[in-house]
């Protein structure tokens, strides 16, 4: 049985009369503050470098150092992965930008032939962090996770 959509007349419900927007009403709605205790925002031009090492995993058994990892914020990533929302109210922040992280001892590993060159290419990752905003709100402590995308060297790997 397919339904078919009736012309609507201005009723919610049947026998449920809807009163008319009138031009006033509009007019209110515009001049309406917009709620600021939340805002949503847009990353753009992300980029960061470590100042340490950390141990990077080539296999169940072997790791090797990573090397200064240097991100950039990925150029495939859509504008709508790259969002954030801070609540000010709740002095709480959430953000989840799509990042391309570079590692150079993957570089040494592979130049001394014992790897794949594919392993050269960008890692690529969504990352989510959640915020706790300090009652100044000049700074906050995130907590966040990694999802590794296909194509990348840790494919459908996560962590936090």
């Amino acid at each position: 049985m397919t339904a078919i959509a009736e012309p609507t007349t201005g009723t919610t419900e049947p026998g449920a009369e809807v009163p008319a927007v009138t031009p006033e009403d509009i007019a209110a709605r515009r001049v309406r503050e917009s709620p600021t205790d939340r805002v949503v925002f847009r990353v753009a031009g992300l980029y960061g470098v470590s100042t340490g090492s950390v141990p990077f995993p080539v296999s169940q058994t072997e790791s090797i150092e990573s090397g200064p990892v240097s991100l950039t914020q990925d150029p495939e990533s859509g504008a709508a992965g790259n969002v954030g929302l801070i609540d000010f109210e709740r002095r709480y922040l959430r953000v989840k930008y799509g990042v391309h992280a570079v590692f150079p001892g993957i570089h040494q590993l592979v130049m001394s032939g014992k790897h794949d060159l594919s392993l050269l290419g960008p890692v690529r990752a969504t990352a989510t962090d959640e915020c706790s905003v300090n009652e100044e709100l000049t700074g906050w402590r995130a907590l966040g996770c990694m999802d590794f995308l296909p194509g990348s060297l840790w494919s459908g790997a996560s962590g936090g």
